[in-house]
């Protein structure tokens, strides 16, 4: 039962950009609404959980996969939960689930192994995340989701997906400090299943500019004027997200932007264990966000997908096998977020 205190944990900037920072360190750089919530355990609030529920679904335009004469149509979907168990101001503990997915209809084939592409590709994982501020001062903690990808979820263990980050959060003077973390994953563009370190400075010379630099990924956060913020964030090797918002009135935010993301999906019955289907886009988009309750939010954006390809491989170098290029073109995205 959650536990309840009549004192609070004051917000600290440090939470905007390890926001960005774990977007990128995260293994899943396009689930923009589930890593905010992962990323805020880097910060120094403690015991504010609350309950929240985000859901989303991007349509995409049908269109040609020309070397096939074929037409590729895509529902794209994002799902996030985060339930508190417990918490007090130094201590918290929740439970956090992830939902992914591409609903697909198609008559194209992966045209190395002439096998039906998948009319759908899914990734679901659950699991706990725990956050201990100790007597130095010192935050840390870390989170593990286990689950599976693939267009056929928990059809054997040669589907599941883990992935796992440990963390500690050590103050440097008032508003800066150093974050060192060591994370997992079996599903990562890069080193996959390798144990990679990491660590980074969070350095604010003021509350218009906050830097986060680290290995082996970086974030900006400038505030220009009051209503107008400009993000910007990179993670090797090929996820960057950009975007410019602007508070147009209290409940209204308007903004636009770039990202260029990746997925990986474990096909069952595939020829090769270590191989994943990997989907690659880049996307430019401009929508709205309206905050017409306290609790809930709704989120409206249109954009142009483009340089979109699936190929199936261990990593990029095998972007030539089994590939499909997916023709340009228009999407739009709905997105509903709840907090109780």
């Amino acid at each position: 039962m959650k536990k309840e205190f009549s004192s609070s944990v004051a917000l600290n900037p440090l939470f905007l950009a390890l926001f960005l920072g774990l977007i990128l360190w995260g293994a899943d750089p396009g689930d923009v609404q589930a890593q905010s919530e992962i990323a805020r355990f880097f910060s120094p609030e403690i015991g504010l959980l609350k309950t929240r529920l985000d859901f989303q679904a991007t349509p995409y335009k049908k269109e040609d996969v020309t070397s096939q004469s074929k037409d590729f149509r895509m529902t794209h979907y994002n799902a996030f939960l985060m339930l508190p168990l417990a918490q007090d101001r130094n201590e918290e503990g929740s439970l956090i689930g992830i939902f992914r997915g591409q609903g697909i209809r198609t008559e194209v084939i992966l045209p190395d192994t002439k096998k039906g592409f998948p009319d759908g590709l899914w990734d679901v994982r659950l699991g706990p995340s725990y956050r201990r501020r100790f007597e130095n001062g010192w935050i840390g903690g870390g989170f593990l989701t286990l689950g599976s990808a693939s267009d056929r979820p928990f059809a054997s263990m040669e589907e599941t997906e883990l992935q796992a980050t440990a963390f500690a959060r050590i103050p440097d003077g008032e508003r800066n400090a150093w974050v060192v973390l060591l994370t997992y994953s079996n599903n990562r563009e890069f080193l996959n299943n390798v144990p990679l370190p990491g660590i980074a400075y969070w350095y604010e010379p003021s509350n218009r500019y906050r830097i986060l630099i680290g290995f082996p990924f970086a974030s900006i956060e400038y505030k220009p004027y009051k209503d107008v913020s400009m993000e910007f964030s990179y993670f090797p090797i090929r996820s960057v997200r950009a975007r410019v918002s602007y508070r147009l009135l209290r409940p209204l935010l308007v903004y636009g932007g770039f990202d260029w993301r990746n997925e990986g999906y474990f096909l069952a019955n595939r020829h090769d264990r270590w191989d994943r289907l990997f989907y690659y886009e880049k996307r430019l988009y401009a929508g709205v966000r309206w905050d017409f309750l306290k609790q809930a939010f709704l989120d409206l954006s249109s954009g142009y997908a483009f340089d979109r390809f699936y190929f199936e491989g261990s990593d990029y170098e095998d972007r030539d096998h089994n590939r499909v290029n997916v023709e340009n073109g228009p999407y739009v995205s709905i997105q509903a977020g709840f907090r109780f």
